[in-house]
């Protein structure tokens, strides 16, 4: 399935682990670099890679101790990915790019255009990274943690099957999920990050310093956002009033919501989120 999404496969060894990206696109066009969410892969973005392959030349990177990026250390920390990408950046000598970045890879992205400014031509923030994750009404990392680090699946269809029932996958190809986990010696199917992972990432998540990173950022954000409808009113008041903040600092941030998408936008509405990077990055 990579071979049909991408064009070729690419395997980097980095500090203390491998990293694994898929490219595709045009060669001479401007570099998007695709960042996923937490304990997903690369092959999150199957329902936009191929609109923005017509346009741009798109690298897709597993992000370390995802898919087939591997951590032999087991070291997690936004700082770690950061040197990962400034890697990737000088191996495929992208003096420039646009990061679009999912979730929670969207702080490590704005940490990543502080460092290398002149590499990074804008950020578009795909529903994440304007907040901290241990303000979010209700949140409980250690509970969090848990739950993500004991789930099992009986198989990749059945995980297949419970992510369509949240998000549909009329746009995912069959068997996209099975980098995304490892079979246990039992025969079950559990996410491929570790426990160590998911804690450090969440932890990172929930403490980092917003308004110190924010003011750094001096290129053009685009904020693209899940409609918060489907959130509880506490949690609609946080997220609102944390777009207000983000908005207050990064001046230069242009934010949009997509109606009725959910978190993983680019999942629910493709289509939308395509033509709201190809408008961001036209002007």
């Amino acid at each position: 399935m990579n071979e049909a999404l991408f064009s070729q496969v690419n395997r980097l060894q980095v500090e203390g682990g491998t990293l694994e990206y898929g490219v595709t696109g045009k060669p001479g066009a401007p570099a998007l670099l695709l960042l996923h969410g937490i304990r997903n892969t690369k092959l999150l973005f199957a329902p936009i890679v191929p609109a923005l392959a017509e346009r741009y030349r798109v690298i897709a990177v597993d992000i370390r101790g995802h898919g087939n990026s591997e951590s032999q250390d087991n070291s997690f920390s936004f700082e770690r990915i950061v040197t990962d990408l400034i890697q990737l950046l000088e191996k495929e000598q992208l003096e420039q790019v646009t990061i679009v970045a999912a979730s929670f890879s969207a702080v490590p992205a704005q940490m990543l255009a502080i460092r290398e400014p002149k590499c990074v031509a804008s950020l578009v923030l795909l529903d994440g990274g304007y907040y901290s994750l241990g303000e979010v009404p209700g949140f409980n990392r250690e509970k969090v943690v848990e739950r993500l680090a004991t789930t099992r699946f009986s198989s990749v269809e059945e995980a297949e099957r419970q992510f369509a029932e949240r998000y549909g996958t009329r746009v995912m190809p069959e068997g996209w999920m099975r980098e995304e986990l490892l079979k246990r010696e039992d025969g079950s199917y559990g996410y491929r990050l570790p426990r160590e992972g998911f804690s450090a990432y969440f932890q990172e998540y929930s403490v980092h310093s917003q308004p110190e990173l924010f003011q750094q950022l001096t290129c053009p954000v685009l904020l693209l956002l899940a409609d918060d409808s489907f959130l509880s009113k506490d949690e609609q008041q946080f997220h609102r009033q944390a777009v207000v903040n983000y908005q207050r600092i990064v001046k230069q941030a242009k934010v949009k919501v997509i109606p009725e998408a959910q978190h993983l936008l680019m999942v629910t509405h493709p289509q939308e989120t395509v033509n709201e990077i190809h408008d961001f990055l036209s002007k």
